[in-house]
């Protein structure tokens, strides 16, 4: 019962999100508001973390599994980008770097500005 009541609280944040989504006008995912929901409701204490911790631990154990649907369709598209797969690993090199510089950044600008 306990992980049932765990889920449903994530499942309302999804939801919410997905309503967000649908509300406002900006190209950003409803798992993001979801996300950015659940998170301000932890931090404001409206949500305590023992009440999504268990069910949060085994989503995080089973995310590898969400990832061999991409996995199969690069297998299916491997034709037409096997001539290209170098410039995309690269963008995808790039791409995670300036996302690691950007976060680093942000996260130290937000800690420099606390002090």
């Amino acid at each position: 019962m306990k992980y049932l009541f765990q889920f449903m609280i994530i499942l309302v944040f999804v939801f919410l999100g997905e309503l967000c989504e649908f509300l406002i006008p900006l190209p950003i995912a409803g798992s993001i508001y979801g996300l950015l929901l659940l998170f301000i409701a932890l931090c404001v204490g409206l949500v305590k973390l023992s009440w999504v911790a268990d069910v949060a631990d085994w989503f995080h154990s089973v995310m590898a599994l969400f990832f061999v649907a991409p996995a199969v369709a690069v297998i299916d598209i491997w034709p037409e980008i096997s001539g290209i797969w170098m410039y995309l690993v690269f963008m995808l090199v790039l791409a995670y770097f300036v996302t690691m510089v950007i976060t680093g950044k942000t996260a130290d600008f937000f800690l420099n500005r606390k002090k």
